[in-house]
């Protein structure tokens, strides 16, 4: 015959054994799916760290009118010891920088487009934005499609703009901060140097085409990321690039992977505050989800 408190004990037991369960699945799927979720600024534990590292969102600039800083980013930043952002700002990544804008050699733009698309973007620079047609000749002409693409939504927006990076940079600075990079520039160089020639030629005459709707595109994007969507802001980011895979495989998800082991290097010697392109931060194949398959809790920091 059974004792009715053994037989009660071993119900309890299963109970309380089935909660557990449940809540370490629940947990477990929570963290998986943490991409899904939207927010600028996430908090990074767990896993062995002492205190909390944290990750801001940012786009690489955005109209002056449309900057902002939220009282929690800045609190969040003055708890840390270290800024990281992808590469480092310096005088050498702006010299790199400047050479891979530029085609080999003495080729010119001109050399990849009919005469009637050549004579329309120059006409766009000098007409619509106010370029002289001697630093069309000398510098515009020479860049590497890819480069002038982003060089006409920056130029097109008419108004002064504000970089996030340069903006931390500075208050770390100010804070006595350690600054560092996930990346070489040469290594950033070398994602964009994979980006074929014909799929840029490619994104540089949907540009010129649908100039109008790329500028409402981008101003979608603005939008969405002051709002937190980061899976918007990536949508959109590929606009310009007519959502080309190889783009996307070489500049984001490549350069996704190889940051996670600096990231953590960063993270286990102080609590780091890291700046990194919302484009990098969504989706499966984005830094918040393979942070959450290291191990860490990654979570978004609400109420800006």
């Amino acid at each position: 015959m059974n004792n009715p408190l053994t037989t009660s004990f071993k119900r309890s037991v299963q109970l309380a054994l089935s909660a557990i369960l449940f809540l370490i699945h629940f947990s477990s799927v929570g963290q998986t799916e943490v991409y899904k979720e939207n927010a600028l600024l996430w908090k990074v534990s767990g896993n062995g760290l002492e205190k909390p590292s944290y990750i801001f969102a940012i786009v690489k600039f955005i109209p002056a009118d449309d900057f902002f800083m939220p009282k929690n980013v800045s609190e969040r930043l003055a708890e840390c010891k270290i800024l990281s952002t992808e590469t480092l700002l310096d005088h050498h990544a702006k010299h790199e920088l400047n050479k891979a804008a530029h085609l080999d050699g003495h080729k010119s733009i001109e050399d990849f487009l009919s005469k009637e698309e050549y004579n329309k973007l120059k006409d766009l620079f000098t007409n619509k934005f106010g370029v002289s047609s001697m630093k069309f000749n000398l510098v515009y002409k020479h860049f590497k499609p890819v480069m002038l693409s982003t060089t006409i939504t920056r130029l097109a927006l008419g108004k002064e703009v504000k970089y996030y990076e340069l903006h931390l940079i500075e208050k770390a600075v100010e804070k006595d901060m350690l600054t560092l990079g996930l990346e070489t520039v040469e290594r950033e160089v070398e994602a964009l140097e994979k980006f074929p020639i014909e799929d840029q030629v490619n994104a540089l005459k949907h540009t010129l085409e649908n100039l109008d709707a790329q500028l409402a595109d981008y101003k979608t994007l603005i939008e969405a990321y002051k709002q937190g969507d980061l899976h918007t802001t990536l949508e959109y980011t590929m606009h310009p690039v007519e959502e080309n895979a190889r783009f996307k495989q070489h500049f984001i998800v490549e350069r996704n992977r190889e940051w996670i082991p600096k990231m953590t290097s960063y993270m286990k010697e102080s609590p780091t505050f890291f700046a990194i392109g919302a484009s990098h931060l969504a989706d499966e194949e984005g830094i918040l989800h393979l942070l959450s398959q290291e191990g860490y809790t990654v979570e978004p920091v609400k109420g800006l």
